[in-house]
């Protein structure tokens, strides 16, 4: 029998008027996604980032290689997410003097760590890339360890190897329109774990069409269906059959959607 374990209980639309531009959540990999926030009114940005929890993971800001200088973030160990910068290209990075990323949330479920940290959109670290309220995109780079450790420099065993890098421009939208308007989405899923069905419950039973799709770890499409307003309090999705692994469910309302993991596994 399988079981059906929702890693994130809650899917909201909820932003304030002070987070107002947003990338989305961005699948970089299997093993890795990112999603940067903007809140404009305090001029910080919030970041999501997932990776290997076994290992270190690096991102980097506004640029499409190693190059010297790119700033960059790094979890360096299980707790800690050091805020550095390429002293040369296509060298280890080094830490800052000053480490202005502040952890608010580390998680791990399933073998990946999410990071949840925020930054002021500038600082006095002429090495830290400078945010802006009018950011409409940002091109990053993204790595984590072939091997499992947290050592940059270990000669041996901390590359990233062939395969876990690469780059993607981030595309920020905004939210100001569902912000101003102060709507608010929120679906409940549940049971956790479920064996045959998830149920979805809208908090707002007079919700707009809702447009349910989910992708294996491969990013095929498994399931899509548009569920029209009914003024239903829940709704149905079938995940029986499914074989044994990551999933991906992204529910749409209106032009804002975003990305679920999901994770399908033997009952012990």
């Amino acid at each position: 029998m399988k079981f059906l374990i929702v890693l994130t209980f809650l899917y909201c639309s909820i932003y304030s008027q002070e987070q107002n531009k947003t990338t989305g959540l961005v699948l970089l990999d299997n093993n890795m996604s990112i999603q940067l926030d903007l809140d404009n009114q305090n001029s910080k940005v919030n970041l999501t980032l997932s990776g290997p929890s076994d290992r270190w993971f690096a991102l980097g800001f506004n640029s499409t290689t190693m190059a010297a200088n790119v700033d960059c973030v790094v979890m360096t160990s299980e707790t800690s997410l050091s805020d550095s910068y390429f002293p040369v290209g296509y060298f280890a990075p080094l830490a800052d003097a000053q480490n202005d990323w502040i952890i608010i949330e580390n998680q791990v479920s399933n073998t990946i760590r999410t990071i949840k940290a925020v930054r002021n959109f500038s600082t006095s670290d002429v090495s830290d890339y400078t945010f802006t309220s009018t950011l409409n995109s940002l091109d990053v780079i993204w790595a984590y360890s072939y091997n499992p450790i947290f050592d940059l420099y270990d000669p041996v065993n901390s590359g990233h190897g062939a395969d876990n890098y690469g780059h993607v421009t981030l595309m920020f939208s905004d939210l100001g329109t569902i912000q101003n308007n102060k709507i608010s989405y929120v679906l409940k899923m549940f049971p956790n774990p479920i064996n045959d069905e998830l149920t979805l419950m809208p908090c707002n039973v007079n919700f707009p069409e809702i447009e349910i799709s989910v992708y294996n770890s491969n990013y095929k499409l498994v399931y899509n269906k548009k569920f029209p307003n009914q003024n239903t309090n829940e709704i149905k999705i079938p995940f029986n059959n499914l074989p044994e692994g990551i999933y991906f469910l992204k529910p749409k309302i209106d032009s804002f959607e975003s990305f679920k993991k999901l994770i399908v596994k033997n009952k012990n």
